[in-house]
């Protein structure tokens, strides 16, 4: 008896591929599509704070392309360039309580992105409010100018003051993650109401304090002239010497020209004739 014939097998498998692969396509694809969206580029002097259902991950500082998976994924950028904030002019009582107008420069850095976003609301204008009070406080422990050269004032505006604006400044913003790299006084000038007043006062003092130099200078010109006539030999009695020094002064010392005069006795000789 002859063998039976079978029929010729059908390609069984790859119809079960072809069947689980169109599903595996259609779900696949789209996340592939999808997590591709996690690659982000880091710029420059800038951090990224990375949030995933709101809670912090961690923070990226440094630049070029980084992957985060996006889902449930936020970022935060704030740059780590320098600030320069200008502080408005602003009406504040010095160390004497003469009521002055002063503004002033603050540039700063965000040092710790996560501090700077997390707890302030907004750094830039926590700044600027901490950067006016201190300031003001400042300003009001020191005098607007002095006459002694090695009292710190807010006129000439040495080391002293610039670094106690710092330091102050500093000890504010520390908790923002903020560095403080220069705080000084940009304007400076008395209140309208007073100004008239003040600048009477310096010119007062300036004009004391010249004639005071003159009189010091005329005093050592006199005891140096008195010297070199006894060293020539023009030896005068108290007298004299009281009369040379007081006119040598008024020489010196005026503001005005002087006109000198030297009196002349004139004597008549003789008898008178007859005529």
């Amino acid at each position: 008896m002859a063998p039976h014939a079978h029929p010729p097998p059908t390609d069984d498998f790859g119809l079960l591929l072809a069947v689980l692969m169109v599903p595996t396509i259609l779900i696949f694809l789209p996340l592939a599509l999808y997590s591709l969206g996690g690659f982000f580029i880091v710029q420059p002097r800038t951090q990224v704070v990375v949030l995933r259902f709101g809670k912090y991950r961690h923070t990226i500082t440094e630049a070029g392309i980084r992957y985060v998976f996006p889902f449930g994924r936020a970022l935060h950028r704030v740059t780590s360039s320098v600030i320069s904030l200008d502080l408005p002019r602003m009406m504040v009582l010095e160390q004497s309580g003469s009521p002055i107008e002063v503004s002033g420069i603050c540039t700063y850095r965000v040092t710790e992105a996560k501090k700077a976003l997390l707890h302030i609301a907004d750094f830039n204008s926590f700044v600027a409010l901490l950067a006016g009070a201190v300031m003001k406080n400042v300003c009001a422990e020191y005098p607007y100018e002095t006459p002694d050269p090695h009292k710190p004032c807010l006129r000439k505006e040495n080391d002293v003051v610039t670094q106690h604006l710092l330091r102050d400044l500093q000890a504010l913003v520390a908790t923002a993650g903020i560095e403080i790299l220069q705080m000084r006084i940009n304007d400076l000038t008395y209140a309208p109401e007073i100004a008239q007043s003040m600048l009477l006062r310096q010119q007062a003092v300036a004009m004391v304090d010249a004639r005071r130099t003159i009189v010091e200078g005329a005093a050592a010109t006199v005891h140096d002239a008195a010297g070199r006539m006894t060293a020539a030999g023009l030896a005068m009695d108290a007298a004299g010497s009281e009369q040379f020094a007081a006119a040598l002064m008024l020489v010196l010392c005026s503001g005005e020209r002087v006109q000198t005069f030297m009196p002349v006795e004139i004597g008549v000789a003789g008898g008178v004739g007859h005529g």
